[in-house]
């Protein structure tokens, strides 16, 4: 931070008008010694903000007024940067017997003054044993009583920056003497403002602030007693509203479920207090030889300002809707004639706002495309690629998923320092060409701004937006873009709130509306899990009573089966089964999954059990038989005598209580799969 200071510094000597004398008076070279002088720089032992000052320094050194009749010193503080520790002690006298006014360290006195009550100032200076700072440089001069007679003014909410529309703000205005010693009244001081051509009477103002704009207001105050007047001059800046030209949402209808984004997109508006822009509705020529131009003349800067780097011309932005931007060619020229080709002919066929694609009569809708290389948001317009979005133009016709380039900044095809040496006065010359017959646009304007350093703060001033925020309601969404998924179908609203450094918040809002899913479950004609070898019918059930325009597509394992389109599907293979269903009303989709299990159902026939009634296996169970219903059971004895039958065997097993010990036959009889089957053997009962 402290090069950076400097740096700034440094080019603010070399920049500034008139410049300083070259006498310096560094503190160790005239330590000691007392100096009457109303001119040359105090400066540290370093002996400028380049060189710091040593460690362990004691160093003192008055200053007084040579001058008679300008008998009050001051010193303005342009650089200030003492290390920690580091003091620097300043005196209202000829010692350090005087008055202290301030014990000065760290940067206390950067862009300060001080004067003295008499005629001198006394300093001294103490050093630290280590990391001393860049030291100071202090401008000498000498003042009369009224030159120390100083006004401010002073807003009831500590600040000179205001919303639009702000209505009623208030101003105090206060006036001293910069000395101590100053024989005055303050009950006696005479206040008068001035204000937009009209003047106002006392030590308080109360004004109106609508319009965005810069607004210098002027407090004049008179000492009667010592025959002193004195004035400040403060610029009222009220905001611009910002553009939120380029704020989308990538799907203004979704289906739940799906993500989309919100792109937030924010751009201060610049304020001039004299022309930067032509304001027109042409058509471009279409491809004839002929092209758009105008120009715009300036005469608001120092004579010998120039573009001396590409930053200085701060971008150039058109207004502008065509169907196709491959097609066109945009060039300035600055005042001595040289150009700068800021976007060449290619191959790009995206739209440039939203032109009438169908007819070269009406005009579309513009949108700004601006060209800076100081940090843009986009490439060239080769180079960058087309979003994509639906709109109705002026003419009533609708366009679905066209393909446009996004408002916003873009680096030109050649960099802007090809303007290197151009005077800023005189006329800047905009023209636009189109290389190709058939497709049409329309230019609604231009503009051209230079670095805000150029110009005075009365003129131009561009807010600085300092938060941006998406809200779903009134909760806030995590960054920008902003990804969103909705979990319920209806209509959303999405706020993008941005602030700016004059507290001003502004918003735009962007709705969305969310198509419900296709409500349906797949039903297995068979209780999952099956037999080895089985197969089911899986059939899509809709759930709400639709399902009449729905379309499908079947999957295995995440493959799409051939033919497999319809609301059944005859699953013979054990996996997982997914079905896309579509509602082509809406075209949303719903991906349903099964899980098709198998198990292994053969039958497990013991051939012995005890019915003794001690809990184990005590009844002629058969494993696996839960899975063919119905099954039919005879049993026999030895002698061919039937003695249990049973029509639905599973559960209903037989206890044989009421049957000796012996070997009994069984038949079985189930079915699997609509095929009749049997099983016979021989079972034991043992007690």
């Amino acid at each position: 931070m402290a090069l950076i200071r400097i740096f700034s510094f440094l080019f603010f000597l070399l920049t500034v008008s008139g410049g300083f004398s070259q006498i310096t008076f560094p503190i160790d070279q005239h330590n000691g010694q007392t100096i009457e002088t109303c001119s040359g720089t105090f400066v540290d032992s370093g002996g400028d903000t380049l060189t710091a000052y040593g460690t362990n320094e004691n160093f003192s050194l008055t200053f007084c007024s040579s001058e008679e009749e300008n008998p009050f010193l001051k010193l303005d503080f342009l650089f200030f940067e003492l290390g920690q520790g580091d003091v620097l002690h300043v005196y209202d006298g000829g010692s350090d017997q005087a008055p202290l006014i301030i014990q000065a360290g760290n940067y206390d006195l950067d862009g300060e003054s001080i004067v003295s009550s008499g005629e001198c100032l006394h300093f001294q200076f103490v050093s630290s044993p280590s990391d001393p700072g860049a030291g100071w440089f202090a401008p000498i001069s000498c003042k009369t009583l009224c030159e120390t007679f100083v006004a401010e003014i002073i807003p009831d909410e500590n600040t000179f920056k205001y919303c639009p529309e702000t209505g009623s703000v208030s101003f105090s205005g206060s006036a001293t003497y910069q000395g101590d010693n100053v024989d005055y009244d303050p009950t006696q001081f005479v206040y008068e403002w001035t204000f937009e051509g009209e003047t106002f009477p006392g030590s308080q103002v109360t004004l109106s602030l609508m319009e965005p704009g810069a607004y210098p207001l002027t407090l004049s105050v008179e000492d009667p007693q010592n025959d002193c007047t004195t004035q400040v001059t403060e610029i009222l800046m009220v905001g611009t509203v910002p553009s939120f030209d380029g704020t989308i949402t990538t799907a203004d209808t979704t289906c739940v479920g799906d993500p989309f984004s919100l792109v937030g997109e924010v751009t201060p508006t610049t304020w001039t207090g004299f022309p930067t822009a032509v304001v027109e509705t042409v058509a471009i020529p279409d491809g004839t030889g002929e092209h758009y131009e105008s120009s715009l003349e300036f005469d608001v800067f120092d004579e010998d300002a120039e573009i001396l780097s590409a930053i200085d011309l701060d971008r150039v932005c058109l207004n502008i809707e065509h169907v196709s931007h491959g097609q066109l060619q945009f060039e300035l020229e600055c005042p001595n004639g040289a150009t700068v080709m800021l976007k060449d002919y290619g191959s790009g066929t995206a739209n440039l706002g939203e032109p009438v694609v169908w007819s070269p009569v009406p005009p579309g809708v513009g949108y700004e495309y601006c060209f800076t290389n100081d940090e843009p948001q986009y490439g060239t317009m080769a180079e960058t690629s087309p979003q994509y979005h639906e709109y109705t133009d002026t003419d009533g016709n609708y366009y679905f998923n066209a393909p446009y380039l996004p408002p916003g900044t873009y680096t030109p095809d050649e960099t802007l320092a090809a303007l290197t040496g151009c005077p800023l006065n005189g006329e800047w010359t905009l023209r636009v060409k189109d290389n190709v017959p058939g497709d049409n646009g329309h230019m609604f304007g231009w503009s051209l701004f230079f670095h805000e350093d150029f110009y005075p703060d009365s003129l131009i001033f561009t807010p600085e937006i300092v938060f941006q925020q998406w809200y779903m309601g009134d909760t806030p969404l995590e960054g920008n873009p902003a990804s969103v998924t909705l979990d319920d179908p209806g209509d959303y609203e999405f706020w993008f709130v941005a602030e700016d450094n004059f507290g001003c918040s502004y918003d735009t809002t962007l709705y969305v509306h969310a198509l419900p899913l296709p409500e349906a479950e797949i039903v297995s004609e068979l209780e999952m899990p099956v037999c080895e070898g089985d197969s089911t019918l899986l059939t899509v059930q809709p759930l709400n009573n639709d399902g009449h325009h729905w379309v499908y597509q079947w999957m295995y394992e995440g493959v799409d089966i051939p033919d497999a389109t319809h609301d059944t599907l005859m699953a013979k293979e054990p996996g997982s089964y997914i079905v896309m269903v579509m509602d082509t009303l809406t075209g949303c989709q719903e991906f349903l999954d099964f899980l098709f299990e198998d198990q292994n159902c053969d039958l497990n026939i013991p051939n012995v059990f005890t019915p003794n009634a001690d809990g184990i296996n005590d009844y002629f169970e058969i494993e696996n038989l839960e899975h063919y219903p119905q099954a039919q059971i005879q049993i026999f004895n030895r002698w061919g005598k039937k003695v249990f039958e049973h029509s639905d065997y599973y559960g209903n097993w037989w206890d044989g209580r009421d049957q000796p010990d012996g070997v009994y036959y069984y038949v079985l009889t189930y079915s699997r799969g609509g095929e009749r089957r049997y099983a016979e053997g021989v079972v034991h009962i043992i007690r």
